[in-house]
C-alpha cells in the first residue's frame, strides 16, 4: 500500500480495517460503498463493543429497544455516518452484519479516506464510479466477500437451495446422519465459539447413534423437521452477505440447550 494510490471496494469488517490500513500507509485512499451502514465503535463506556451488547441481551430486551438503547449510544459515541460524509443508512441498525470500526470514521473526518459509490468502469489506470467521477489508482483491492462454494461433494448431499445448504443449524443435514458442516455460520459476534458448540453437538449426536440411544431418535427428527428463524426475530437485508446469517445470542442458548438434552441422557443411560 505504500506510496500508492488506493481504492478499497467493499465496506465488510475487513474493508473498513484495509481502508484503515492504507489511509496510514497510502499515498491516497479511496473507499467504494454500494449503501450507507451503521458503523459501531469497538469500545464503548470502556468496554469492547461485543461486551455491551451482551449485556442487552442477557436482559432480554425486545429488538426495538436494544436498537433504540443503541442508536442513542452510538450516536453519542460517534455521531450519525452522514456527518463524516458517508452515504446515509438504508436499513435499520442490526439488518445487516454490523461494521466494527472506531478508525474509519476518523480517518475519512480527516479526509484520509474519500469515500466513492459502486465502481461502474475500469479505464486503463483510472477508476470510473457511478457518480461519473474518476481517479487514478495504482491499486484496488477487492473486500467483496465470498461466495458459498462445495466443489469437493456434490450440491445434493447437501440439501442445496436458494444458493446455500439446507441444514438444521446450519450444521445437520436433515436426512444423512452422517454428514455435518461446522462454521458454515455469519455471527454478528465471534465465530469460534459458536464453532465449538457445533462441534460438541455433532460429536454428542454421533456417541447417541453408536449407542443406540433414544436421544439419537429424538434428534434424527429434529433435525429432519425443525426449521428456526436464525436471526431471531431480525430481517436481516436481501444480500448475498447475509445467507448464512445469524443472530449469536439465541443461536449459542440453542445450541447449549441441545447439549443439555444429550447430556441428560447419557446420565440416564448410564445411571
Amino acid at each position: 500500500l505504500r506510496g500508492r494510490r488506493v481504492l478499497v471496494v467493499g465496506a465488510g469488517n475487513s474493508g473498513c480495517d484495509i481502508a484503515v490500513e492504507a489511509a496510514q500507509n497510502a499515498a491516497a485512499t479511496f473507499h467504494s460503498l454500494r449503501r450507507g451502514y451503521h458503523f459501531l465503535p469497538k469500545f464503548l463506556l470502556g468496554k469492547p463493543i461485543d461486551v455491551c451488547g451482551e449485556r442487552l441481551l442477557r436482559w432480554r430486551l425486545p429488538l426495538w429497544l436494544r436498537r433504540a438503547v443503541s442508536s442513542v449510544l452510538v450516536r453519542v459515541a460517534l455521531g450519525s455516518p452522514q456527518r463524516y460524509g458517508l452515504p446515509a443508512p438504508d436499513h435499520k441498525l442490526f439488518e445487516t452484519h454490523p461494521i466494527i470500526n472506531s478508525q474509519l470514521l476518523y480517518y475519512v473526518g480527516h479526509g484520509a479516506i474519500r469515500v466513492k459509490p459502486n465502481v461502474e468502469r475500469l479505464c486503463g489506470d483510472r477508476v470510473r464510479f457511478a457518480d461519473g467521477s474518476e481517479e487514478h489508482i495504482d491499486l484496488i483491492v477487492c473486500a467483496t466477500g465470498y461466495k458459498l462454494s462445495f466443489p469437493f461433494i456434490d450440491q445434493k448431499h447437501l440439501a442445496w437451495r436458494d444458493g446455500r445448504p439446507q441444514l438444521f443449524l446450519n450444521v445437520f443435514h436433515p436426512q444423512l446422519d452422517n454428514l455435518f458442516v461446522a462454521g458454515l455460520i455469519q455471527p454478528d459476534s465471534g465465530l469460534w465459539g459458536l464453532a465449538d458448540y457445533q462441534s460438541q453437538l455433532i460429536a454428542s449426536f454421533i456417541a447417541s447413534l453408536e449407542h443406540d440411544a433414544p436421544t439419537a431418535t429424538w434428534f434424527r427428527r429434529l433435525k429432519a423437521i425443525a426449521h428456526e428463524d436464525l436471526g431471531h426475530g431480525i430481517h436481516y437485508i436481501n444480500s448475498p452477505r447475509h445467507t448464512i446469517e445469524v443472530e449469536h445470542f439465541s443461536y449459542r442458548v440453542r445450541l447449549k440447550r441441545l447439549l443439555a438434552k444429550f447430556g441428560e441422557c447419557a446420565a440416564q443411560g448410564s445411571a
